[in-house]
């Protein structure tokens, strides 16, 4: 078996994926459309005109209709990069005659890598589109709102990269105690059973313990860059309540992408771990 790793599986499925992310692109492009028509909307409503009506019921349409399709070839995608990947990955542990227990741990951990591609990395993909082209729309609306998300960008990304060494040793310490899980029950023994779940249970709690310090210093951010936005778009000249409605719809954007890519980059650590274990002779 070839080594294990995310550019590998790209490669061996390149296309597949690629026509997965054209549609998740074209999806993402319609969807930054959206807060921007139905600001439109909100002006010519008020304005007793239903151009901008008609603009947002177009794109959000199309829309629809492509995010749906692109979930059902996304589901058969990824089932078969699965059951190519977890056959493979136990067939090569039979043959360096490892236990049963690293056997199902390791086609476990290979359910972690697929989900990677089909949630995680699709998400991180929708959410840096989000990001940069929330940015760029923020910037048309009010260079300061550019500089505002700008700001909130590096401090979000320093919160994670300081944080990144931590989270790969939480990692790896339990999925070191996951790979003992079959022989351990198999074993009957309850003070080495319940040590065992004492172990996982504090490593869990570990990494908790750091998403929710970075959750918190992260919330706080963004908090103050909604405030900011707010006094920005409220003393703009000539304020209309579309506009108005547009600028904290693509600030909330910005907010919802900026959140998942560090949490995508802290699945990637995960996956950096897993892959090293799993490439492991």
């Amino acid at each position: 078996m070839k080594r294990l790793s995310l550019k590998g599986i790209f490669n061996r499925y390149r296309w597949n994926i690629t026509f997965t992310f054209a549609l998740l692109a074209v999806e993402n492009v319609l969807n930054l459309l959206v807060p921007f028509t139905l600001g439109l909307a909100i002006n010519d409503l008020i304005d007793h005109k239903y151009d901008g009506v008609t603009y947002f019921v177009i794109i959000y349409s199309i829309k629809l209709v492509i995010g749906v399709a692109r979930r059902f070839y996304d589901t058969r995608t990824y089932s078969k990069i699965y059951v190519d990947t977890a056959s493979e990955t136990v067939e090569s542990e039979q043959k360096k005659n490892s236990s049963d227990s690293k056997t199902v741990s390791r086609a476990n951990l290979i359910q972690e890598i697929t989900d990677f591609f089909e949630h995680e990395l699709s998400q991180g993909f929708s959410s840096l589109f989000g990001v940069v082209g929330s940015v760029i729309m923020l910037f048309v609306f009010d260079y300061k709102l550019f500089i505002g998300a700008a700001v909130s960008v590096v401090l979000i990304f320093s919160v994670y990269i300081f944080s990144e060494k931590k989270i790969f040793f939480f990692n790896r310490s339990m999925n070191d105690e996951l790979e003992k899980h079959v022989d351990i029950i198999s074993s009957k023994r309850n003070d080495v059973i319940n040590k065992h779940f004492g172990s996982l249970a504090k490593w869990k709690i570990k990494l908790s313990d750091l998403e929710s310090i970075n959750f918190g210093l992260i919330e706080f951010i963004l908090f103050s860059l909604i405030i900011f936005t707010l006094s920005v778009a409220v003393t703009a000249t000539n304020p209309t309540p579309g506009g108005i409605f547009s600028i904290l719809a693509y600030v909330i954007e910005f907010a919802d992408g900026i959140y998942m890519l560090p949490y995508i980059y802290q699945q990637k650590i995960r996956l950096n771990e897993i892959m090293s274990r799993l490439n492991s002779q």
